[in-house]
């Protein structure tokens, strides 16, 4: 390959999905294009969308993890944390 003045050779890059420190422009791109990095993007597309379907198939109403409470005034609730201690 043709060395390209504007490439940095000590550039930088963090690749978060396949947890790995990239130094150089040129070895950057060649790891985007690589099967392992390829193959970890597929995955976790596949893992997100499996993930947004189970959301969307539990149409799970709000009320629905609420209990019922038994209605109380304020001054009962103070006597009962007066007790507790």
């Amino acid at each position: 390959m043709p060395y390209n003045e504007a490439e940095n050779k000590r550039s930088y890059h963090m690749c978060d999905l396949c947890d790995r420190i990239i130094i150089g422009d040129r070895e950057w791109a060649a790891h985007i294009k690589s099967k392992s990095h390829l193959k970890q993007l597929k995955r976790r597309r596949r893992l997100d969308s499996d993930a947004a379907n189970t959301i969307e198939s539990q149409s799970i109403s709000p009320d629905h993890d609420k209990e019922p409470k038994e209605k109380r005034s304020s001054g009962q609730n103070e006597q009962e944390l007066k007790c507790s201690f």
